[in-house]
């Protein structure tokens, strides 16, 4: 989970003529909201019956927070095909024109880039490739990796 500079939680309460750099107070309040949020859904069983979690608060280069989380389901809810897996996870933009917000955010928050040869400034770019390995080639289904 990645704290976003333009969350409407944050943006709302930080008074006019700031930013968020100005009030981490307001940021770092948002952010433990949130977050505590999504932990509750995981608690709750949105992917399953969670066994434990573990996860990690760190900050960004713009001081923003994120959270690495390791989430692992009671042996009855692991997934043990591609094809579970397939349907738990989902990488396909929503619709533009029947969901225009959740479209916006997933093309500007969700989608790295723009680089490669029409971006040569980019700052992911050195030596003329981009140090993410992007553009990755299109998979049509999970892939797994035999060591889990």
């Amino acid at each position: 989970m990645t704290c976003s500079p333009t969350w409407e939680e944050k943006m709302e309460k930080i008074p006019g003529g700031q930013t968020a750099q100005d009030r981490p107070d307001i940021v770092a309040r948002v952010w433990q909201l949130k977050f505590g949020a999504e932990l509750k859904d995981l608690d709750e069983g949105v992917l399953g019956h969670v066994h434990a979690r573990i996860y990690e608060v760190e900050f960004q280069k713009r001081g923003l927070p994120h959270a690495h989380i390791l989430v692992i389901l009671a042996e009855e809810d692991e997934p043990r095909t591609r094809q579970i897996i397939d349907n738990m996870v989902s990488a396909e933009l929503p619709d533009k024109e029947q969901n225009p917000l959740l479209y916006e955010t997933a093309t500007t928050c969700m989608i790295h880039g723009p680089c490669g040869a029409a971006y040569p400034n980019a700052v992911c770019i050195k030596a003329g490739k981009c140090t993410k390995g992007f553009p990755k080639p299109l998979s049509e289904v999970a892939k797994g990796n035999v060591a889990g």
